[in-house]
């Protein structure tokens, strides 16, 4: 057609062309300028979950190319269509954040770790693993859980927060440490787990601040502690520091917080009125006349009131961290001071740590990570049992103001000034150095030197005082005594690691040795010249009256590990592991021990079936079997051991002859304990990991354990001699469930943690029918008892089956009974059927092992908000009330005394009021129940944001309010359900414990 257009058209044509062309121009570029001018700019920062800048962002426009990326302040700027556009903001190991813009300017993001590329690699024994290869069974907390508690103790923070493992504080006091149990008790020697810190091994962590804390993680099973041998029979603890990292701008970091501590609970005891009512009673159940006039008395004297005080808790902590590509660091300074609920009672503790790591070169690295402790500690005179026991119907102070005479107890108020003269100083040095050199392509080879020392000095004065007969001291006194301890640890590791195709391998194998040595050395003196602190020295006492005392321990061990590590298409999993422990604890024919495990896993997810699921997104099974072994006895069993100081007075002039002996029996044929265990684990995540959880099955026998056999009294060994003779095993299902999920500008998270235990002891052998053990009551009767077929140290006592009520019962000789019974008191179970109430009845009245552990919490996050809590508790446990059994004399009563038998029909289960004798025997009457919920910790706080912060120079600055140990709900009365206590034969006892405190605390957190 176009060839029959005219010229003249065909250039009409070409010049409307153009016209229409150039308006076309003019129109997008007005178009253009008109989407310039909507086009919205916006700026912000991104940062982590910690407060820090996080450098290399993307961020992306949505549906366009249009995007930028942070700068090392994490601060971005980036110019978008309108409002309406979504910013989407990506980085690796990080969620993904998409956000509308709106109408802001300024968008500042918090970024979160991603659940599973947060955890893909985990601390194991002697290096690290990705969370998706491992076939053992390890709980991982973070240092942000591990800060939350204000306490100086890094165990007691893990109360509730991983399965399997129960933590149970020894005492409220200041400074005072935990026991810990990881599945059970499987030993009837000392039960507590291995401590590796920053690769140290140890035996407690209590000097570590937890400020200095980048995570815990807690192996139970024997795939992950078989690589500890012997150490890890009862769990390993790995405490892993902060440390600077390369290409990190330099940090500073403050934090602190203040608080107020007070008496969570008091005991009910009688008043005045109702004491003089109890007394008279008893008096005449005994025969004697009243004593009182119940009507002159009120509520008189709570010396619990008079002992206990608001008592002041804080820390302050700052550190400084950072890195370049040739060397990082981290140090870190913390001072806590925390003062006692029982007055007279101080803690201070002054931590610094220097992390540092210096790359000598492409190939090798030279690093260290040290802690430095200063401690000291005053501990209140024993006044918690006075004050319990003290009558109310007597004040603190006579008229004229001087010390009142509370016998049969001492003056509270008067201990406190006169037996508080004690100082504890204690300086330790923890850390050690390392080198890692990588040796051809896939080789690497580490050499780490490991010290902890130990010293430690007690200094304990006692004036001349009178405050009545019970309570005086004639001759002031002074005692001073020191100890030191040794550890040293070094340790040659050499690690094959490569990859190809479908294929990973790591291969770990290494040689340790390590030394302890440990000393102590003290003395005492009468009748130093002046009460002036300045002459506390032993110098300044009477030469005449001196005594003194020193003594010394050592061991070492030699140990040769391998640990083999395969992975085949990320979802076939296979791990053997095998040390050799050499210990100086046995003879020479059984030194060593030998300790394999072998462990496989099966990530099911990997699987092509499950490849399509809507809703899984994870799943793993795995299976571990090992054998791990113990020597944690006395030093010595092996051979004999001389003791001196076995002295004695012979001859006419009645001389004091010193001599030595033997004191037991040695036995070099005894060997390792050896604990087997099994465990079969599910690890699952579900809606993208929102949902994520653990559950295990364990089973572990301990075989071999080594006890002290009876052996006749005419052999002449004043202790049992050790052999291999008992059996225990433990079984239960450990439980984790996690849920975490952000929506708009919420993020919220639940946790839970649960665990079964079943405690069995299998053998005693070499002649043992019991073991007994925990001293209660003023008789010291031995509450916890150890045989074939029951817990460890279960309540082995008398069952109660009423209360005489009249004479015509006890006349009844179809009524058992052991002979002097009166009406009102206990009638006992005639457990044998005999006919007769003797030790034969008595029988298992319950256990202080916990029948089921658990533990949750949830935290909420928004806007600069977050809010989080953490319960735990027991059930299933009993405790044994010692300190309601202890009756030497008439002291005062609990309230449960008020439910007493006053005659015929009046009580089936308080007997009358006496002193000692039938009703005091261990009876059920002195059994209550343990379990109990505790609102563990409960915090607050507001992050400032981003444009203020920028206005005052500061990078992150928190404050928060936070209260622990809010509240328990328990059937205990006594001040605290959380009995510890390392005996594992006499556990879960109080005599007396110094109670737990509630404390509120106001803290601040700042990042520069």
């Amino acid at each position: 057609m176009s060839k029959n257009l005219p010229k003249k058209n065909t250039a009409n044509v070409l010049w409307h062309t153009k016209r229409l062309s150039v308006v076309m121009l003019l129109f997008m570029m007005m178009l253009s300028s008109v989407v310039a001018m909507a086009q919205v700019n916006v700026t912000g920062q991104v940062i982590g979950s910690d407060g820090e800048p996080i450098p290399g962002v993307n961020i992306r426009e949505k549906g366009t190319n249009n995007g930028a990326t942070t700068d090392l302040d994490g601060q971005y700027r980036l110019n978008v269509k309108d409002g309406s556009s979504i910013l989407v903001f990506t980085f690796i190991g990080f969620t993904t954040v998409e956000e509308t813009v709106g109408n802001r300017s300024t968008i500042n993001i918090t970024l979160r770790e991603d659940l599973e590329l947060l955890e893909e690699v985990v601390v194991v024994g002697y290096g690290t693993q990705r969370k998706s290869d491992l076939t053992g069974s390890i709980s991982s907390v973070k240092a942000e859980e591990i800060t939350r508690i204000p306490t100086p103790s890094v165990e007691q923070a893990l109360q509730g927060r991983v399965s399997g493992v129960n933590v149970t504080a020894n005492s409220g006091a200041p400074g005072a440490g935990s026991t810990v149990r990881i599945r059970g008790i499987g030993t009837l020697n000392n039960a507590n787990p291995l401590f590796v810190v920053d690769g140290m091994l140890l035996d407690d962590i209590n000097f570590i601040n937890p400020n200095d804390v980048e995570s815990v993680e807690v192996l139970k099973d024997a795939s992950a502690t078989a690589i500890y041998g012997s150490r890890g029979a009862n769990g390993v603890i790995i405490v892993t520091t902060k440390s600077g990292r390369a290409g990190q701008d330099n940090i500073i970091t403050f934090d602190s917080y203040y608080g107020v501590q007070s008496l969570a609970k008091k005991i009910d005891l009688v008043n005045a009125n109702q004491f003089a009512t109890l007394y008279n009673e008893l008096q005449q159940n005994v025969g004697q006349p009243p004593l009182y006039d119940p009507n002159q008395f009120g509520e008189g004297t709570d010396w619990q009131d008079e002992i206990f005080q608001t008592a002041p808790i804080s820390s302050y902590n700052i550190g400084a961290r950072g890195g370049s590509d040739k060397m990082t660091y981290n140090l870190n300074f913390n001072y806590f001071s925390q003062e006692g609920i029982v007055k007279e009672s101080q803690f201070d503790r002054f931590t610094l740590r220097l992390n540092n790591s210096y790359k000598m070169s492409e190939n090798v690295t030279f690093g260290h990570n040290m802690s430095l402790i200063y401690t000291t500690r005053q501990d209140a005179p024993g006044v918690i049992s006075n004050a319990y026991q003290a009558y109310p119907t007597i004040s603190p102070r006579n008229p004229d103001g001087s010390y009142s005479d509370t016998s049969p107890v001492g003056n509270p108020l008067a201990s406190f000034e006169y037996n508080s003269n004690n100082e504890n100083l204690g300086y330790r040095a923890v850390g050690n150095a390392y080198m890692d050199i990588k040796l051809l392509k896939n080789f690497s080879f580490r050499s780490s030197f490991g010290l902890d020392f130990s010293n430690g000095q007690s200094r304990n004065f006692t004036p001349v005082y009178f405050v009545s007969p019970l309570q005086q001291n004639l001759n002031n006194s002074l005692n001073v005594s020191s100890f030191r301890t040794i550890n040293v640890l070094w340790e040659n590791t050499l690690t094959y690691d490569k990859e190809w195709g479908d294929h990973r391998l790591n291969v770990l194998a290494g040689i340790t040795t390590q030394d302890f040595y440990t000393e102590n050395i003290g003395g005492s003196r009468l009748n130093l010249p002046s009460n002036d602190p300045a002459l506390w020295y032993l110098s300044a006492g009477d030469a005449a009256t001196q005594t003194n005392f020193n003594g010394a321990g050592d061991w070492s061990m030699i140990s040769y590990l391998a640990r083999a590590n395969y992975t085949f298409k990320d979802k076939y999993l296979l791990t053997a592991t095998l040390r050799a422990d050499g210990s100086s604890r046995f003879g020479r024919e059984n030194r060593y021990g030998y300790f394999p495990s072998i462990a496989a896993g099966w990530r099911l997810i990997e699987e092509g079936f499950l490849q399509q699921s809507n809703f899984l997104s994870d799943l793993k099974i795995r299976s571990s079997y090992g054998v791990i072994g113990n020597d944690r006895i006395g030093n010595y069993p092996a051979i004999p051991v001389v003791s001196g100081n076995q002295n004695a007075i012979f001859g006419v002039d009645e001389d004091l002859i010193f001599g030595a002996t033997i004191i037991g029996l040695a036995n070099p044929q005894i060997r390792w304990e050896e604990t087997e265990q099994f465990d079969v684990g599910l690890e699952f995540g579900m809606f993208d990991n929102r949902l994520t959880g653990e559950v295990d099955y364990y089973y572990r026998k301990t075989n071999d354990i080594l006890i002290g056999v009876p052996i006749p009294a005419y052999v002449g060994s004043a202790n049992n001699p050790t052999v291999n003779a008992a059996s225990v095993e433990n079984s239960g299902v450990d439980l984790t469930l996690n849920w975490r999920d952000r929506k708009g500008d919420l993020d919220y998270s639940f946790g839970v943690v649960a665990s079964t235990v079943s405690n069995n002891v299998l053998s005693l052998g070499g002649g043992n029918e019991q073991l007994l053990g925990g001293a209660a009551g003023i008789n010291g009767f031995l509450v916890g008892r150890t045989v074939v077929g029951q817990s460890i140290g279960y309540f082995y006592g008398y069952q109660i089956d009423g209360i005489f009520q009249n004479q015509q019962e006890i006349n009844d000789a179809s009524i058992p009974k052991r002979g002097g019974e009166v009406p009102g008191d206990f009638r006992y179970r005639d457990v044998n059927g005999d006919g007769v109430i003797n030790d034969q009845d008595r029988t298992k009245i319950g256990s202080p092992i916990p029948d089921f552990i658990f533990g949750f919490n949830f935290s909420f996050a928004y806007k600069g908000f977050d809010l989080s809590a953490d319960f735990n508790g027991t059930l299933g446990n009993e405790i044994y009330n010692a300190k309601k059994q202890t009756r030497f004399n008439t002291y005062n009563f609990e309230s449960s005394y008020l439910d007493r038998w006053t005659g015929e029909g009046t009580s089936n289960t308080e007997p009358r009021v006496t002193n000692g004798g039938h009703n005091y025997l261990v009876s059920e009457r002195f059994i209550e129940d343990g379990s109990y919920l505790r609102l563990r910790n409960i915090q607050l706080g507001y992050t400032l944001p981003i444009s203020t912060l920028e206005k005052i120079k500061v990078d992150k600055l928190r404050v928060y309010v936070s209260g622990t140990n809010v509240f328990t709900i328990s059937e205990y009365s006594g001040y605290t359900p959380e009995i510890g206590g390392g005996n594992v034969l006499g556990n879960a006892i109080d005599s007396g414990i110094y109670p737990i405190a509630r404390t509120f605390t106001l803290g601040v957190t700042a990042n520069f």
